[in-house]
């Protein structure tokens, strides 16, 4: 049988005499002191951590739109970022850094190729590499892949992780750089950080990322 307090008992004894206004107060009230005395529990977004990513390490074919900004300690900058993968090749193009147009960098896990305009083109075993000659440092292209996911890039050790309230990540150690990603949003059937920060000494980097494409996408 409902309990109700002696002010809403009133009101229910009110209602008998045919008071149809007493009836609907009588009726918000229940419904608000439901609704202050309900307690909602959070439902995880990832129950199984090493089924999560597991899955996510089988999606390898996406387009990301952000925009990325860097420091050194000293200088900084930004650009924004359309990033293919597809499978292992990839294909990130900044525009508008370093006082310049488009800048492309290609490859995959053996090789890269770093594209500007009126400079010829450059190639390298890592687009890590030809990322110092950008930035003067290397962005961890490689790794990345794996970090704009919201996973720990395999075959790497990593410590520190923690995991937010619904068991998506929030921070890890990979590298020698310390990562937090936050601003998760639900993709399809994925759960994809919004915003990617990384530091590693005097170094640092924010991805803030736009929109995604998920699929079967072409270079």
């Amino acid at each position: 049988m409902i309990q109700i307090t002696p002010l809403l008992n009133k009101l229910w004894n009110a209602s008998k005499r045919n008071n149809p206004m007493r009836l609907i107060i009588l009726l918000l009230l229940v419904i608000l002191v439901s609704a202050c005395t309900t307690t909602l529990q959070p439902t995880p977004t990832v129950s199984n951590w090493e089924q999560h990513v597991s899955q996510l390490e089988q999606l390898d074919r996406w387009l990301l739109e952000g925009k990325l900004g860097y420091r050194d300690g000293k200088d900084g900058g930004s650009a924004w970022v359309n990033w293919n993968q597809n499978s292992s090749s990839f294909e990130v193009k900044l525009n508008g850094p370093f006082g310049a147009g488009a800048t492309r960098i290609v490859g995959n896990n053996n090789y890269a190729e770093l594209q500007r305009a009126n400079h010829e083109n450059i190639s390298a075993k890592s687009a890590a590499a030809l990322t110092e000659i950008l930035f003067g440092w290397p962005w961890p292209v490689e790794q990345l892949q794996y970090w704009v996911r919201g996973i720990p890039a395999p075959m790497i050790s990593k410590n520190n992780i923690r995991h937010n309230l619904d068991g998506t990540l929030a921070q890890l150690e990979q590298s020698n750089w310390t990562l937090q990603f936050s601003r998760y949003q639900k993709i399809g059937h994925w759960v994809l950080p919004g915003k990617v920060k990384g530091q590693n000494g005097d170094y640092q980097f924010t991805l803030v990322i736009k929109n995604w494409q998920l699929g079967k996408l072409s270079l």
